[in-house]
């Protein structure tokens, strides 16, 4: 950041570069003899003219830099600090005391001061390549959006740069939020998430590990929003049914229940790939058989590779699935994971025949069937059958709800964790159905989604529900850190996405967006020149990212709120703090939070916050 009050002047002088020939040609003439300032400059015409030849234009111009302060000790302090700026960002300032007519420098460089014809000499303008001055102009990474505030940033000039993925979306609204370790995605997060609250007052349903977002619950709470905090541990009573939706499929014509295994599509490839990829599916329906197929799966493959399902072993599920729910709705109750396992037992002992005669079952799809019922006991038994084998209770109704999923998060639960965001997309769906003809937008979000969606069978089921999302006014926005585990199965989901915001990457990063993503050389470079601000007081200035979207694709920086940076703060000793001051003053992690956003606001020289914070 440049010191305050600085006014940056670029000067910029258009010559025909004919002209500019023949002045090459006639210092080159004059450099005459065999001194080393002669060689100098005849190499210094030769190099110039190869330039030239290469189609490079050579304008003159200059580059001023306006300092002003109250005293002459702060304005040397302003001076070394500008100099250092430009120092590093690769410029080279004149030192004062080689500028022999400073007073004439400054009139010269003033803003449409300079005349040409007083410059005889050229001593106030030198050559510069144009692609400099197109560098150095303060139009790149000067869009100020779309005008409508939903998330807001900032551009390279400072000036507001607004837009509403809600509003203006194309097609969707589904959001994807890319930030590697560092980047400040947690804070851009809450930031973001916070002003659709104020701006829309969406319904947010939030699915976290490590409570990264209680504090930000905490504080939607102590604004009058309903908060529910729900912690999936073992003996916290959590219940996610996965198959909550079973009956309706027994409304489906005959024609949508495929239970020929010649017939069956590949996992989430019921919609064309073009539909998908638009996020504007028309005149599909959900397709509520498919996703109690995948998750089925998920609990009988665990999501391993290895363990992939046949076509024959899918026909024989989905028959199994559409048995189950029947019999389900005449009980009148809920289809569990255990009653999916009695009915492969069933069908494993079944000795009846078929009306034209003949075993009903075949012998290997018996010994499929009670294979398939040996892999569902796991969820029937222990701390999964009381997370995902009991019949669901309504959730209070509430305008924020964070999920933690707890020790589900921990390596080696990973297929648990897949079902257990499965279900709770279905509890979102069954919000959206009910809610469809009220004026209120929906946003699921999924923080650390790399981590969640990582098995193969997520992101299917996801390309498969999202897509009746539109028609719901339920967006799903993705956080993650890491581009790079994200399976190939992802790419449909992704591309659902029509919303990427990008903060500062590495190179390698930028190559794996462009496997989901294409990337024009524009975005590629937008991409690459984003960069994280120095830090002044232990607190970094900005972060500076990308975001594309069918209607925008700009350069921003980030410049979080000292309130949302305390909210957002995650590391160890970042807690350590809010628990020491929580014990100093007796208060709650929040007003701790509070607390350490005053510290952060004094450091940035920004004064102190107003009302409660």
């Amino acid at each position: 950041m440049m010191p305050p009050g600085t006014v940056a002047c670029l000067t910029l002088l258009v010559q025909p570069q004919k002209e500019l020939e023949e002045e090459l040609a006639r210092l080159g003439k004059r450099a005459l003899g065999d001194n080393v300032e002669s060689e100098r400059t005849r190499d210094q015409v030769e190099e110039a003219r190869a330039w030239l030849k290469e189609k490079h234009k050579l304008y003159r111009g200059a580059l001023t830099f306006l300092l002003k302060a109250p005293d002459m000790k702060t304005l040397d302090h302003h001076h070394l600090s500008l100099s250092t700026i430009l120092m590093n960002a690769g410029l080279k300032p004149l030192n004062p005391e080689y500028d022999l007519s400073p007073l004439n420098t400054y009139l010269r460089a003033l803003p449409m001061c300079f005349n040409p014809e007083l410059d005889r000499h050229r001593w106030y303008t030198w050559l510069t390549f144009v692609q400099h001055f197109a560098g150095l102009a303060p139009v790149y990474g000067r869009s100020t959006g779309t005008g409508k505030p939903g998330i807001s940033f900032f551009n390279r000039g400072g000036e507001p740069l607004h837009f509403d993925p809600l509003k203006d979306r194309k097609n969707s609204a589904h959001l994807l939020l890319f930030g590697p370790t560092g980047a400040g995605k947690s804070a851009t997060l809450c930031v973001a998430l916070s002003q659709m609250l104020a701006m829309h007052r969406p319904r947010l349903v939030l699915v976290e590990s490590g409570n990264s977002f209680g504090l930000l619950a905490d504080y939607c709470r102590s604004l009058g929003l309903t908060v529910n905090k729900v912690g999936i541990y073992p003996g916290s009573g959590v219940s996610l049914p996965v198959f909550a939706d079973s009956h309706l499929i027994l409304s489906l014509p005959p024609e949508q229940l495929v239970l020929d295994e010649n017939q069956l599509p590949e996992l989430g490839e019921d919609v064309a790939d073009e539909q998908i990829k638009n996020g504007a599916p028309k005149g599909d329906k959900r397709d509520v058989l498919g996703e109690m197929e995948i998750a089925a799966i998920l609990m009988i493959t665990g999501g391993e590779k290895e363990e992939k399902l046949s076509r024959a072993d899918r026909g024989l599920l989905s028959r199994a699935l559409v048995m189950t729910a029947q019999r389900m709705y005449e009980e009148k109750r809920q289809m569990l994971p255990s009653d999916l396992k009695a009915t492969m037992e069933n069908i494993a002992t079944d000795m009846s025949e078929k009306p034209g005669g003949g075993p009903r079952w075949h012998t290997k799809m018996q010994a499929r069937a009670s294979e398939m019922a040996l892999s569902l006991e796991l969820l029937t038994e222990g701390t999964e059958s009381e997370l995902f084998n009991r019949e669901g209770e309504a959730w209070p109704e509430a305008d924020v709800t964070v999920v933690d999923l707890g020790h589900l998060s921990r390596e080696g639960y990973e297929s648990q964790m897949a079902l257990a965001v499965i279900s709770l997309a279905g509890r979102v769906n069954y919000i959206g159905e009910r809610d469809q003809y009220h004026n209120r937008a929906g946003l699921f979000v999924i923080d650390e989604g790399h981590v969640v969606t990582t098995n193969p069978l997520v992101a299917p089921y996801f390309a498969k529900i999202s897509k009746m999302w539109r028609k719901l006014g339920w967006w799903l926005w993705l956080g993650t850190q890491n581009l790079k585990d994200y399976p190939n199965e992802s790419e449909k989901m992704l591309n659902m996405a029509e919303w990427w915001v990008c903060l500062t990457m590495p190179p390698d990063e930028i190559e794996q967006i462009a496997r989901f993503r294409n990337l024009t050389e524009e975005q590629k470079q937008m991409l690459a020149s984003a960069k994280k601000g120095q830090k002044v007081n232990g607190i970094p200035c900005y972060t500076e990212g990308v975001v594309m979207g069918s209607t925008l694709n700009a350069l921003f920086r980030s410049v979080p709120p000292s309130l949302y940076l305390a909210l957002g703060m995650t590391e160890k000793d970042e807690k350590a703090q809010r628990y020491e001051l929580m014990q100093a003053h007796g208060c709650t992690e929040l007003e701790a939070a509070f607390m350490v956003a005053r510290e952060l606001d004094r450091r940035r020289g920004t004064g102190e916050m107003n009302g409660e914070a």
